[in-house]
């Protein structure tokens, strides 16, 4: 919640939960920031941001995974200050999320204090920006439901499996995981590649994606057609305005010299009556 603890709504902060958030431990670089506000990026800044994200998730995944099975890691790109750089944890049972948050309460992250405190949340699918999903969410990354950052199908089902194989007894206990005992490992640097940010993806996300940056890309079209309509408008307007200036400046200096030719007319037969008069005078 934006208001924190002035907020006069009643929030449910469980004692014990099988998920755990992590506060602000994703510090994300000036080009992720620009990125989920919308604005466009060279493909390299993007690759970059990209390698950044994905040497957390990775160094994060392995570190938590080895208190428990973990299920989900989540991280939101929301830019509230509230929500920025949040990690949420979800474990297979409250038994591994508590011996994590024990373990790593009052540890350091970066020279940051890790703030971690358990959230009720267990179905992130109620709590995602369907909007956002659907690159149609007019909040941007202050919005108030969760936007996500993409993580490629390739390193998640590879980050499961080497933790499954480094602890096989999660597999053994209830509710592990039943799949993979037979699966090849993939290695889960497939995601990056140095030729293109894209690659690594699955078909669905790289449509997804590449959607996504058309929409923007005809969004930036039409706004910069509508500066130049204005732009364009702009100028005709200043030359209406210069002309009707110019043909204002016209008719005043027409009155002007229509009024000097009135005065010299007036003039002229004003000398011409008294120069009659006095040759009347003259006569008698």
């Amino acid at each position: 919640c934006r208001h924190g603890d002035k907020c006069n709504r009643i929030h449910n902060r469980p004692v014990v939960s099988q998920t755990i958030l992590f506060k602000h431990l994703y510090q994300n670089p000036p080009e992720a920031i620009s990125f989920a506000e919308g604005n466009k990026i060279s493909d390299a800044a993007l690759k970059s941001s990209l390698d950044h994200f994905y040497k957390f998730y990775e160094e994060i995944f392995i570190e938590l995974s080895n208190f428990g099975e973990l299920k989900e890691l989540n991280v939101c790109d929301n830019l509230g200050d509230h929500m920025i750089g949040n990690v949420y944890a979800k474990f297979a049972n409250e038994e591994y999320a508590s011996r994590a948050f024990n373990t790593l309460a009052g540890k350091y992250y970066h020279s940051n204090l890790v703030q971690e405190e358990y959230s009720p949340v267990i179905n992130f699918k109620e709590c995602r920006c369907r909007n956002y999903e659907e690159d149609r969410c007019e909040r941007g990354g202050f919005c108030n439901f969760l936007h996500l950052k993409h993580v490629s199908r390739t390193l998640e089902k590879s980050l499961k499996d080497e933790m499954y194989e480094k602890h096989p007894e999660y597999r053994r206990r209830e509710g592990g995981d039943p799949r993979g005992r037979n699966r090849k490992k993939k290695n889960r640097h497939e995601h990056s590649s140095s030729e293109s940010s894209l690659d690594g993806y699955d078909n669905y996300h790289r449509k997804k994606i590449i959607k996504k940056w058309c929409v923007k890309y005809k969004k930036e079209k039409e706004l910069e057609e509508k500066k130049k309509e204005a732009a364009q408008a702009k100028i005709n307007l200043a030359l209406i305005e210069q002309k009707l200036s110019q043909t204002t400046k016209k008719a005043e200096d027409l009155i002007q010299q229509q009024n000097q030719d009135k005065t010299f007319l007036f003039m002229e037969n004003e000398i011409k009556d008294n120069t009659l008069d006095k040759k009347e005078e003259d006569k008698k």
